[in-house]
């Protein structure tokens, strides 16, 4: 192990675990209000998604959505109206959010944390938020492999605000210096660089594959 480090900060979504598919979501949200959709329907409103999210409006309500629960649940129906998603279904696909079916590990998540515990690491997760993770981490038999969780809906700040990372590095007991940040997002993650965490982007893999996450492993001279 190398001496260097003596801590892990992960991002959560999209680096350790990953969402279910978006058409999966949609299907499982409708279900869950007693309504079923034609295959034609989920392509529309699947296909509608991304140009909602770039909407000024949407783009600006991320900005602090993640602060709060409130201002979450205002970004997400927002940008679901503007998809063409009527009101309920809209609602009932925000509530599907933070679901323990809506959210899995990457195939390699437990491996590579099991692994950095042998090496005497302590792991943190540090995520842009809005409700508890604890329980996904338990659910899937991992909690006893975390040491800290900082959310930023908690702290009311988010990412890339260097005082998220900050107060991760306090409550895990670390410094900047002995610290390693993954992330999967530079223009969120890369934050941590601004308190002089050295940080690790992860570029993009498909939902249900191998998130690359050895590279951690080898990093830290854990293999």
């Amino acid at each position: 192990m190398s001496s260097a480090f003596r801590a892990v900060l992960f991002d959560w979504r999209g680096t350790l675990f990953h969402d279910e598919d978006e058409a999966d979501w949609i299907r499982a949200s409708a279900a869950s209000i007693g309504r079923s959709m034609t295959s034609s329907d989920m392509i529309a409103l699947v296909e509608r998604l991304g140009p909602a999210a770039e909407h000024p409006e949407v783009v600006a309500a991320h900005q602090t959505a993640d602060c709060s629960a409130d201002l979450h649940r205002a970004a997400v129906l927002l940008e679901l109206r503007l998809a063409g998603f009527d009101d309920q279904l809209a609602q009932a696909c925000h509530d599907r959010d933070g679901h323990l079916g809506a959210s899995m590990p990457y195939p390699d998540t437990t491996a590579v944390l099991k692994r950095l515990k042998v090496c005497g690491m302590r792991i943190g997760i540090v995520s842009d938020i809005h409700y508890q993770l604890a329980p996904h981490f338990d659910h899937y038999d991992l909690g006893q492999l975390v040491d800290s969780y900082t959310l930023s809906f908690e702290h009311g700040v988010q990412k890339p605000d260097p005082q998220l990372f900050q107060i991760a590095l306090d409550q895990l007991g670390v410094t900047a210096a002995e610290t390693l940040m993954v992330g999967d997002r530079a223009n969120r993650d890369g934050g941590a660089a601004a308190v002089g965490i050295t940080t690790l982007i992860l570029p993009p893999v498909k939902n249900y594959t191998a998130r690359g996450l050895d590279v951690v492993l080898h990093l830290l001279q854990c293999s």
